[in-house]
């Protein structure tokens, strides 16, 4: 058997890691009944999910430093202080769950991370190890306390229609972005055409009313209306798409990658695949059905948002979700999810080098002059 490091923590673990934890140098953490030190030389990837404590890529932050057995030292276990006495709601699977919202599973409370909020509708808690989407706070006793979260009960049955960049909104008007409901603010609804609600953090155009269910429109089920006869092309995993790009399944099917922030993951593998992906409703938006022979449409091309290519790729900038760099006359974007901390992981990880999948998607060519815009901070 391997040989423990001779470090025995005898007074019960550190706390159990946590993908979310605000770790500093010298911070020590149990995964697995090992713990782990954070290095001071490199604490800032301390906090990032992508070097957690005893993988590869953690070894630049943690390191091991003995192991532990028994039950969680009394000042470390984690904690639940619920507002209110008892446990909260049960989580319920399918349900939207938003970051920092808190779920019972039996008797023990589970919290949303914010930073992987996406994955929280996705993933049981407690179901994987080590889960980066649900964060285990502690016991808690008594009934289920009787509070709930944010609702939408429309005048009509089902959800609002889906959000459209552009579309005229006005105050009081209510969208849906996947099944959450948001409504326009009167106050600043001149905005309400150009942001899209619950890309940014405190918006004033939109207001984040609840969840919702069922069909969209309570008349009919959703049809698609191209522009011309017949579906879009076939979805392909060759193809980089980008904001509301459609797309075509089995031959009918037609999705259409979302329009707010989570469109990178259009192109981030299998697991967002439209249709047939774990994660493909993170990612892409079902329109409904389409009937003929495949439009002649040109495939998806990169949509910059200033006019010729992204800044050059530098080693010594910081780069975050949703970035545009240019190597070698191709165009990548820094992934939203956990993997985006690679971005900022050294010239292993570059965008065209060796590992480059792991951080950067590959979005494809552009054409023109650098844009005249900073580079990123």
């Amino acid at each position: 058997s391997p040989t423990r490091p001779a470090e025995e923590f005898l007074g019960g673990c550190p706390e159990i890691y946590r993908a979310s934890g605000d770790y500093g140098g010298g911070d020590k953490v149990t995964k697995e009944s090992k713990v782990y030190r954070c290095r001071a030389d490199n604490a800032a990837y301390c906090k990032e999910a992508a070097f957690a404590p005893g993988t590869v890529a953690g070894s630049l932050a943690w390191t091991e430093v003995g192991w532990c057995d028994g039950s969680l030292a009394p000042t470390a276990s984690p904690t639940f202080d619920a507002d209110a006495m008892g446990c909260p709601d049960e989580y319920v699977p399918g349900a939207e769950y938003a970051g920092g919202e808190k779920v019972a599973m039996g008797n023990l409370v589970y919290e949303c991370a914010a930073e992987f909020a996406a994955f929280c509708p996705l993933r049981t808690p407690g179901e994987v190890p080590e889960d980066e989407a649900w964060v285990l706070m502690g016991p808690c006793t008594g009934t289920v306390a009787p509070t709930a979260g944010p609702t939408f009960d429309p005048d009509a049955p089902g959800c609002p229609p889906e959000f459209v960049a552009g579309t005229p909104y006005g105050g009081g008007d209510k969208v849906a972005v996947g099944t959450i409901v948001y409504e326009c603010s009167a106050a600043a609804s001149a905005h309400c055409p150009h942001r899209t609600p619950g890309e940014l953090a405190d918006d004033d155009a939109w207001t984040e009313v609840g969840p919702c269910t069922g069909t969209v429109g309570p008349t009919s089920s959703p049809t698609f209306d191209p522009d011309t006869p017949g579906c879009p092309d076939p979805y392909s995993p060759a193809i980089a798409y980008g904001k509301g790009d459609k797309v075509a399944v089995d031959g009918s099917r037609v999705s259409m990658c979302r329009r707010n922030y989570y469109a990178a993951l259009c192109n981030a593998g299998p697991r967002y695949a439209p249709g047939t992906g774990l994660y493909s409703d993170v990612a892409w938006v079902w329109l409904g059905s389409c009937v003929g022979t495949l439009a002649p449409t040109a495939a998806p091309t990169v949509d910059l948002e200033a006019p010729g290519c992204p800044e050059e790729y530098s080693s010594a900038a910081k780069y975050e979700g949703g970035d545009k760099v240019l190597v070698g006359g191709l165009v990548y974007v820094c992934k939203w999810d956990e993997y985006g901390a690679y971005c900022n992981a050294g010239p292993m990880f570059a965008p065209g080098g060796d590992n480059s999948d792991l951080g950067w998607i590959k979005m494809g060519s552009c054409r023109g002059s650098l844009a005249p815009v900073a580079s990123p901070l």
